[in-house]
């Protein structure tokens, strides 16, 4: 691969000689009338040029690469457009929209850039990440969650799933939003309940910019606990089409944008896994597949008035290699491989959201309606032996559907010094689901327990409606004071009818300080989140819903607070703390487990009995220093102290299964000459708490034949630890910029140290040579014999990626 860069660069790395040419407008964000003589540049650039009659501008002699684009006027607040990608065929036009001082909120004339922006509603526990960010990350493999990881606050988990772990919260408490369009679902083989899953869906070809909420939510985005991700796409070329070939780790994808008129634009790609055939050929007994697509058409009816419309979805493969120990001999890998075949469900997801985002300008105001449509559909099945010639086998069978239908109506405007933002939506939800399984019922010690054939169908109808306001305006001239208040209710029994019962409040202050530059932001709030429709939808035996009068909204109580420094160039610098106190939180009753503690397998999460008696906490401190720059040295140094309980099943409040006491991350890259770029990411993390298995009980051969795995022994919830986690990542990257095209060759190296992550030993039941299963005559009960089977997982992972425009 290296002779190969090599050779690519001799042959064609300064042949070219033409230049960049960036192209946009510059508009007054409130009467959406062009601004002219507004003075342009590169951001941090002293070289400006002018805005002609129309907002129109033009900034030539660029070298391709990333760039952001500074707008500055007497009267209007400083601008800076988001960071994008430009070459010399590949230019998007930069629409900047400023803010006149008589209207303005926010940092006036201190803001330096969108990276040090303090956002009145969230001036705390709310960080950015640009496009660069994104496209370059070590190890990131251009996977949103993954990416994340590099962020105060968020827990790094070992193995290979994308589970948002955020300040102790499990990951259930995360929604998602696209262009203002809730998305329940970011990754391929989603946990139902949950938000994890192995691979992200969402291609970062469409990415702008993304903001990252683990506190202060915006009060018009709900319904989560822990975090709230913000992603904005970027809109087709106004000029003429382009597509981008993209080769990865796990996919191929194919992106197409341009111009579908003078005044429509469009954006589509498509992305299809070739992992199952790469894992057959390796022999690993488990065979994930996956194609998903995302689009995006915005159409501007005239200077006030747009639509966009959006749609992103998924189909998700997951079967089994039941030849996985042809041709083995290896008796370790015989056994791990039959273990994981009888375990591991067959299960086909497939999932979609369309949305359509109406926005108006008025004078001082803007109104956005959002209306849209999200679709999961989720089944599975196990049977013993993966023999399903016989009903006899049969361990469970499961198919479930949600489908939400959701409208959004907001109206922000500028009020003398206050902004007000006013808003409300409705939905009416579906949520089916057809269940038959043989569950294991906990027996006395000693003895058993009992396996009961749970078989219901349901579905679950419900119209949700919430309302919401928010105001904020500027305080000791440079700083903010923001109040916010939301109301949800829904259908689902009394307590959740009354809004009054699940009231969302918070109050946000950002205030300067007698240090230069130095500023004190802090959130205290209460947010609300309604629990899984799979929690909602349970059915009991008499075909009632089971957990209707013992469920309620969950509620986060919680403060955060700390500094921002400004003063250093193209960096912001940050130490916060923070605290939250859960309560309501759904505790499983067959098992006896708060909720809190549970999301990150491949199980539905919820479809069981609970009630909403858990409670928990989760504070810490966190401290950040980011850095941007249009050439040299950029990166991402975070630190996380943190601790996080839950209560047990007598009450008694214990460390929960995300305490990760400590997580630091140093992520950075350097720009070089010729278009070369190195980056590379550390990351260390204690290890996170987990439950012993309960091994008496795990052998019995009545529950054995049921799971195929190990029952944890609750009553020593999260009593062990892990062992630390530690990794390195490379990245290499060369871009050869043609007149028409340009390619991107890369190779990124996850675990560039061959770091082994050991966890607790597995647990498995014992065989023979033929493979057969080993009884245990001096156990009580019938049972089999045990024995374990390392578990260790992390090892040297390099690949190669193509990206081609043109």
């Amino acid at each position: 691969m290296r002779g190969l860069f090599f050779f690519l660069s001799l042959v064609v790395g300064d042949v070219l000689h033409a230049q960049v040419v960036i192209r946009g407008r510059v508009l007054d964000l409130s009467s959406r009338k062009p601004l002219s003589n507004v003075g342009v540049g590169l951001d941090k650039s002293t070289d400006k040029v002018l805005t002609a009659t129309d907002g129109s501008f033009v900034i030539q002699g660029l070298e391709p690469g990333f760039h952001t684009v500074t707008a500055q006027l007497d009267g209007y607040e400083n601008e800076t457009s988001s960071e994008m990608l430009f070459t010399y065929d590949k230019s998007p036009e930069i629409v900047i929209e400023m803010q006149s001082l008589s209207q303005g909120i926010g940092e006036v004339n201190i803001r330096k850039t969108n990276l040090q922006r303090r956002e009145a509603e969230s001036p705390v526990s709310s960080q950015k990440l640009s496009i660069r960010e994104i496209e370059r990350n070590p190890g990131g493999n251009r996977d949103i969650s993954k990416i994340i990881q590099s962020l105060p606050g968020v827990i790094s988990i070992p193995g290979f799933r994308n589970d948002v772990v955020i300040r102790g919260g499990s990951p259930s408490e995360n929604k998602f939003y696209l262009d203002g369009i809730e998305i329940p679902i970011i990754n391929h083989f989603q946990t139902q309940g949950s938000t994890g899953g192995p691979v992200g869906m969402l291609n970062v070809n469409f990415i702008k910019e993304v903001n990252f909420y683990t506190g202060a939510f915006p009060v018009n985005y709900a319904n989560g606990l822990s975090s709230v991700l913000d992603f904005r796409q970027m809109d087709g070329n106004t000029n003429k089409a382009k597509y981008r070939f993209t080769l990865g780790s796990s996919d191929v994808g194919f992106t197409a944008d341009g111009p579908l008129s003078k005044k429509t634009t469009y954006i589509f790609s498509a992305r299809q896994s070739y992992l199952q055939g790469l894992f057959s050929v390796l022999g690993l007994p488990f065979l994930p597949n996956f194609i998903d697509y995302q689009a995006k058409v915005k159409v501007k009816l005239n200077e006030k008035d747009d639509i966009t419309f959006l749609m992103v979805g998924a189909v998700d493969f997951f079967k089994l290699n039941l030849n996985a120990n042809d041709n083995v001999t290896d008796s370790a890998t015989l056994k791990t491989n039959k273990f994981i075949l009888n375990y591991l469900p067959v299960y086909k997801q497939w999932n979609y959201t369309f949305g359509t985002v109406y926005t108006h300008f008025g004078t001082k105001s803007k109104t956005q309606t959002f209306l849209s449509r999200n679709m999961l559909s989720n089944t599975s099945f196990k049977y013993k032996n993966n023999d399903e010639s016989s009903e006899a086998n049969r361990i469970f069978t499961y198919a479930s559907t949600e489908e939400e239908n959701k409208l959004r109506i907001e109206n922000s405007r500028n009020l003398g010094r206050w902004k007000l933002l006013v808003g409300g939506g409705t939905e009416f939800v579906q949520y089916g689901v057809d269940n038959n399984a043989k569950v294991l019922i906990p027996g006395a010690p000693g003895t058993a327990g009992t396996v009961k054939d749970v078989q219901f169908h349901s579905l679950l109808e419900l119209f949700k409606y919430s309302g919401f306001v928010r105001g904020y305006r500027n305080v000791m001239g440079t700083g903010t004071l923001s109040f916010a208040g939301r109301l949800d209710g829904n259908g689902f029994n009394k307590s959740m009818r009354n809004p009054l019962n699940q009231p969302t409040v918070s109050v946000s202050a950002s205030l300067p300080t007698a240090i230069s530059g130095l500023f004190f932001n802090a959130n205290m709030g209460q947010f609300t989140q309604l629990p899984s429709y799979t929690m909602l939808g349970y059915r009991n035996s008499y075909g009632s819903f089971d957990n209707l009068n013992r469920i309620k909204y969950m509620r986060n109580r919680m403060v955060a607070a700390g500094l921002q420094y400004n003063k250093v160039k193209d960096t912001k610098i940050t130490w916060e703390g923070f605290y939250k106190n859960y309560s309501n939180y759904p505790f499983a009753l067959r098992d006896s487990i708060s909720l809190g503690n549970l999301g990150t397998d491949f199980a539905v999460l919820g479809n069981e009995p609970v009630s909403s008696v858990s409670k928990g906490k989760a504070y810490g401190m966190e401290f950040l220093v980011q850095r941007r720059s249009r050439s040299g040295l950029y990166g991402i140094l975070s630190y996380t102290l943190s601790w996080s309980q839950f209560n047990d099943k007598n009450g008694k409040s214990v460390r929960s299964a995300w305490d990760s006491r400590h997580t630091l991350s140093m992520v950075g890259g350097v720009k070089l000459k010729r278009n070369w770029e190195l980056g590379a990411k550390l990351r260390f993390a204690t290890g996170r708490p987990y439950t012993p298995d309960n091994i008496s009980r795990s052998l019995v051969k009545a529950n054995w034949d049921v799971r195929g795995t190990a029952l944890p022994n609750y009553g020593s919830l999260n009593s062990g630890r892990l062992a630390n986690f530690s990794q390195l990542d490379i990245r290499v990257d060369k871009v050869w910029y043609f007149k028409k095209a340009s390619l991107n060759l890369y190779m990124d190296i996850q675990n560039a140290l061959n770091n082994a992550y050991l966890g607790p030993q597995t647990l498995i039941a014992a065989q023979d040579a033929a493979g057969n299963l080993i009884s245990d005559p001096s156990a009580p009960v019938p049972s089999y014999k045990g024995e374990y089977l390392l578990n260790s997982s992390g090892f040297l992972q390099p690949s190669i990626g193509v990206i081609w425009d043109f």
